[in-house]
């Protein structure tokens, strides 16, 4: 199981590929793994914010962030369109790199 410290390395490290490839503007880690209640079957949750909201982009997200941290992720879209206390309570927790 990854620390947090580690996913926020690895995160930092890929996001120049991440706004090369899907065209990522911010991503960050919100979720157990965030707030340090994770356990071994957690996933790892990460919110990101794109340039160009594109299906495409998402799911080729998706499947790299999976390959990349060996773990099943969860992908929230942050957008100005979503707005609901849910979202902005991610974006307020989130761990930005």
């Amino acid at each position: 199981m990854r620390s947090v410290d580690e996913i926020l390395t690895v995160l930092d490290r890929t996001k120049p590929e991440l706004e090369r490839r899907f065209g990522v503007r911010r991503i960050g880690l919100y979720g157990s793994y965030a707030c340090g209640t994770q356990i071994e079957s957690s996933d790892i949750d990460l919110i990101v914010e794109l340039k160009e909201p594109k299906f495409d982009a998402l799911a080729g997200l998706y499947i790299y962030m999976e390959q990349l941290l060996e773990r099943e992720v969860d992908i929230r879209r942050l957008s100005k369109k979503i707005d609901t206390p849910f979202m902005r309570r991610i974006e307020r927790e989130a761990l930005f790199v």
